[in-house]
């Protein structure tokens, strides 16, 4: 099983330390050329560690449907759109995608997205981490922006509410 990554959880998930949280549950996980150039246009230590890990269990991966990445692209951002679009292409349903624009436009395209805080969410429940709270506090140290409905549902479903 593979999943595809957007930047936003790329950038929170390694400035948490914790980027092998998008390895649970699958084998690969890609990023599509766009998403990777949108890390390097501002390079800091979350680009120099997914440099790191590039070959390895997170792998570029290029669309080839191009016609179809531009009617996906019409719609929601450019990263977003490859992403979807290579999910598409794959047959691979695990997005990680954070906005929430693109999560419904790959809701209703058959996708099952997950996002940053589903991920926190996720290892929780694996046991990989203690507290979604405190995790939560840090990237909101990070410029981490969700709202508090959001927020307040995702602990509630770790029980720490």
């Amino acid at each position: 099983m593979n999943r595809i990554v957007n930047t936003a959880p790329l950038i929170f998930l390694s400035k948490l330390g914790r980027l092998e949280l998008l390895r649970q549950s699958v084998e690969t996980v890609f990023i599509p050329p766009t998403v990777l150039g949108e890390l390097r246009s501002a390079p800091d230590s979350a680009t120099a560690e997914v440099e790191l890990l590039l070959g390895g269990w997170l792998v570029e991966r290029a669309c080839t449907q191009l016609a179809l990445l531009e009617v996906v692209g019409r719609s929601i951002d450019p990263g977003e759109a490859e992403v979807i679009t290579l999910a598409l292409e794959l047959g691979i349903d695990d997005v990680v995608l954070d906005d929430l624009d693109a999560r419904r436009f790959a809701r209703r395209n058959g996708l099952q997205p997950i996002g940053t805080l589903g991920l926190l969410l996720a290892a929780k429940e694996n046991g990989l981490i203690v507290s979604v709270g405190s995790e939560i506090n840090r990237l909101r140290s990070f410029g981490f922006r969700a709202s508090e409905v959001l927020i307040s549902t995702v602990l509630a479903s770790a029980g720490e509410q």
